[in-house]
């Protein structure tokens, strides 16, 4: 009786164990997998509501050799406000990352090009710009991570430079995530975003919080308030994601 009983615990513990393991992928900066993602977005510039951008961003990461990745991330944008509107595509982001991992500790370098694609002045930035990273993330168990990001954005060549000011801007993030083991997550996320050309500051508070709705599939809602500083790039956003991972990963 008690080995039959036994048995019955652990054939309904292996599904859950197993699932804490793996389901939740993607939300760890250390997570290099290949994944399809759908983000659906809306970002307000001023308190007033206006103007704001609407944007459905189309995110494909594909994984190499197990420690080196790239994406390509492509928006579908609408912008709203000053007596105008238009829609057509953003700028498109390409990336490359690889990391090292060490223990509980993992490093990462990574770059992105922004080509300027928008097919209006109002959806991208009407630069080339590059933006190199570099991240520390430490596991404190299966469920906590946390990471430090820091990012530099570079312009290039600015096309337009008598109405655009070169992009020189530094991000960094503190991220930290919890992963449940019933499959949801939550991150929280604050920023200190620095333009370099004049010194103003912005501070960014974003979070997360998502589920899994089986082995391959998770949405989530991300939510940004700027909090302060004297430099006002948004003043808050709404994201909705869906991610569709392969089931081999």
């Amino acid at each position: 009786m008690k080995k039959k009983l036994f048995f019955c615990i652990y054939c309904l513990l292996i599904p859950f164990s197993s699932f804490a393991e793996s389901a939740i992928k993607g939300v760890n900066p250390a997570d290099n997998v290949t994944k399809l993602e759908l983000l659906p977005s809306l970002n307000v510039i001023d308190a007033e509501g206006s103007p704001s951008i609407t944007t459905l961003g189309l995110k494909y990461d594909k994984e190499l050799y197990g420690a080196y990745g790239i994406n390509f991330e492509l928006p579908l944008s609408y912008f709203s406000g000053h007596g105008i509107s238009s829609s057509g595509i953003g700028d498109l982001r390409l990336r490359g990352r690889g990391q090292y991992r060490f223990g509980k500790n993992v490093i990462i370098a990574a770059t992105e090009f922004i080509l300027p694609t928008a097919s209006s002045d109002n959806l991208g930035m009407k630069q080339y710009t590059f933006d190199p990273t570099l991240a520390y993330v430490y596991a404190f168990s299966s469920n906590i991570f946390a990471a430090l990001v820091g990012k530099q954005f570079i312009s290039l060549e600015n096309l337009e430079p008598r109405k655009y000011q070169d992009i020189n801007h530094t991000q960094v993030r503190l991220l930290m995530g919890y992963l449940s083991n019933k499959g949801w997550w939550l991150a929280l996320d604050p920023q200190l975003w620095i333009n370099d050309e004049n010194g103003r500051q912005e501070y960014l508070v974003e979070a997360e919080l998502g589920t899994m709705l089986n082995r391959t599939t998770g949405i989530w809602t991300r939510v940004g308030k700027r909090v302060g500083g004297d430099w006002h790039r948004n003043d808050w956003s709404i994201l909705l994601g869906i991610r569709f991972i392969p089931s081999k990963q």
